[in-house]
């Protein structure tokens, strides 16, 4: 009997997010610009997410462009060759924001300083065009996808319509442009090489706090690695050797608990906390040491 198919490899999009944050910049000191998510962790600051977006979802296009090469021995081509690719994302919002009107007019609102509550948005001739990172989440119960866009533009805008019955909406197309060789990426927890019902769920690590003063320390706790396997934890900043973390192995269910610790005489900036187990690394966090605050 022939076999049909596997229902249970059947997805849709039921939930979904779209988000943008500033375009990471190669000249960026470590944490100070965004940092592209490699997990399907919550997304925090700098990313903002534009609210909702009509029925019609979100349309991702991946486009490859491709020229034959024709040769005399034969009347059909003997191979294609990648004339150029592009990677698209489409979407109407729904909500009027200064995040989603900046988007879709590409200005700033900026406040009159003779009228206060008065707000004025230049359209200029030759308007600056802004790079912007991108991420698109959707997910179906526990089964997650993300699709991350490390560099873009908007390349289209459609026509706000004004009617008395239907709200304004604001029409984007927003093309990705190269970063380091890539158009952008997808993660999932979706294990797609099994029956097509099974969800991995990702290694994930965090940390107790984001702030702490020299001397000081936090927790970094993290699930879902290998069990039984000794993790690694690494510590990048300004300091080499004075943030560090005690080293533990998971246990029967994967997950870990470490102490991050602080030297007294450790130099103030943002460190960078990663942990990793069997192969599998995720980025906890990052750490900002301050100045141990003086008694008054």
């Amino acid at each position: 009997m022939t076999e049909t198919g596997n229902a249970q490899r059947i997805r849709f999009a039921p939930n979904g997010a779209l988000y943008i944050a500033p375009a990471p910049k190669v000249g960026d000191s470590l944490g100070a610009g965004t940092v592209l998510p490699t997990g399907l962790d919550k997304l925090g600051p700098p990313y903002k997410n534009v609210g909702f977006i009509d029925e019609g979802g979100v349309t991702i296009t991946p486009e490859i462009s491709t020229d034959p090469v024709k040769v005399w021995q034969s009347s059909v081509p003997v191979l294609y060759n990648t004339k150029e690719s592009s990677f698209k994302i489409k979407a109407t919002l729904m909500e009027t924001s200064r995040l989603t009107t900046e988007l879709f007019f590409g200005a700033k609102w900026v406040e009159s300083k003779e009228t206060p509550g008065l707000f004025r948005l230049d359209l200029k001739s030759t308007p600056e065009l802004t790079e912007i990172a991108l991420v698109v989440d959707w997910s179906q119960s526990k089964t997650q996808y993300r699709c991350v866009i490390g560099r873009a533009m908007i390349s289209d805008r459609g026509a706000i319509q004004l009617q008395r019955a239907e709200n304004g909406k604001f029409e984007l197309t927003i093309e990705a442009l190269d970063y380091n060789g890539s158009l952008g990426y997808l993660l999932t927890n979706d294990d797609l090489h099994e029956a097509g019902n099974t969800v991995v769920e990702p290694a994930a690590a965090r940390l107790s706090g984001n702030t702490v003063e020299q001397g000081g320390s936090v927790v970094l706790t993290g699930e879902h690695f290998a069990a039984g396997k000794p993790a690694a934890i690494t510590v990048t900043g300004p300091s080499e050797g004075k943030v560090t973390a005690t080293q533990v192995s998971t246990d029967d269910q994967g997950n870990l608990t470490s102490t991050v610790s602080v030297a007294a005489d450790t130099t103030e900036g943002v460190y960078l906390i990663k942990a990793a187990v069997a192969g599998v690394e995720v980025q906890a966090g990052s750490l900002t040491v301050k100045a141990k605050s003086t008694p008054k």
